[in-house]
């Protein structure tokens, strides 16, 4: 009788155990699929669960190595077609989709990093069996920010937003809804690097300082094309680089929550650029300041800032989890 309590205190004591690592894991979900294995399989089973969070060390080799190379390939193709001026050089030849060609050294870098460096290999690194809810998030959510920013221009008078392009408004904005398919492969070049190769690099340093420290670095590597830009330099650089890093967050946000899928972000990413290239552009608000109005200007970036205080401060609810496979 006394080893059978004895039995029977061992397993409570057990329950209870895991009952608060179960806990402890709804302030940390995205290692809460990996606990719930630990507590029913075993620890070591967990732990090969790759891109866990609660397994990952912040590996500032890998992190540098795969910096250096995405800013090597892009820097490399954008500097040499904007100083040397060479017509035949892809960045002059190919006119407004010159710069796009560099947007693709973030991905050539995460393919070396996966394949010769880090060697985790490329299984399950896209992502793209997911709820069809988050690719319509993804598709809709920038359509919808841009449109409540174009809004609250009008409403407040701080921008005035006149159509003057000669296809119909309603009829541009179906040929838009297109076109952020036609950006997508663009849009993934830059992502499958950046979410999907370093931020699970900077996560375990926690979601708010991983993501500032890969919104700086995402928006210092704009830099070279940022200087082809109509404002003055001393402004738009700080603004965008605040803006950047602020943009980061529902990136980061969207990964999370979709199961770490790069296809996910990379819609999100063709959505938002898309939209805000084609409305609020210095067409769509003439005479007016794009430091102000613009996609990347300052109402933008008191948006976001609001958005991230309401997430962080008022909320404070973690994105739920999806699977990883």
């Amino acid at each position: 009788m006394a080893s059978l309590l004895d039995k029977a205190g061992e397993i409570h004591s057990k329950l209870i155990i895991d009952k608060r690592i179960l806990d402890q894991a709804q302030d940390f979900p995205a290692v809460a699929p990996c606990l719930v294995q630990a507590c029913h399989g075993g620890i070591n089973s967990a732990g090969k669960q790759k891109g866990n969070l609660l397994y990952m060390k912040v590996k500032g080799r890998e992190i540098l190595i795969y910096c250096f190379l995405a800013y090597l390939f892009s820097w490399t193709y954008w500097l040499t077609g904007m100083l040397g001026r060479n017509p035949l050089h892809p960045f002059n030849s190919l006119g407004g989709y010159g710069i796009s060609v560099g947007m693709f050294g973030p991905m050539l870098a995460a393919v070396i990093m996966r394949g010769f460096i880090s060697k985790e290999g490329f299984k399950g690194s896209v992502g793209v069996i997911r709820p069809f809810k988050f690719y319509v998030i993804a598709y809709l959510v920038p359509f919808f920010f841009i449109l409540a920013l174009i809004m609250f221009n009008n409403i407040t008078g701080i921008g005035r937003f006149e159509w003057t392009g000669s296809t119909p408004l309603f009829t541009s904005i179906l040929i838009t809804a297109g076109k952020v398919f036609l950006l997508l492969p663009v849009s993934f070049g830059e992502e499958y690097g950046w979410r999907g190769y370093l931020l699970p690099r900077l996560l375990p340093l926690g979601e708010i300082k991983g993501t500032v420290i890969l919104g700086l670095i995402w928006a210092c590597w704009h830099l070279p094309p940022l200087t082809l830009a109509h404002d003055s330099l001393w402004l738009s650089i700080p603004v965008f680089l605040a803006g950047a890093i602020l943009v980061t967050f529902p990136f980061t946000w969207l990964y999370r929550a979709s199961g770490a899928s790069v296809l996910v972000v990379s819609l999100f990413h063709s959505s938002y650029d898309i939209w805000g290239d084609n409305f609020t552009t210095a067409e769509t608000y003439p005479g007016q300041t794009q430091l102000l109005v613009g996609d990347t200007g300052l109402i933008c970036i008191s948006f976001l800032l609001v958005i991230v205080a309401l997430k962080y401060i008022v909320f404070g609810v973690p994105a739920k989890v999806h699977g990883t496979s």
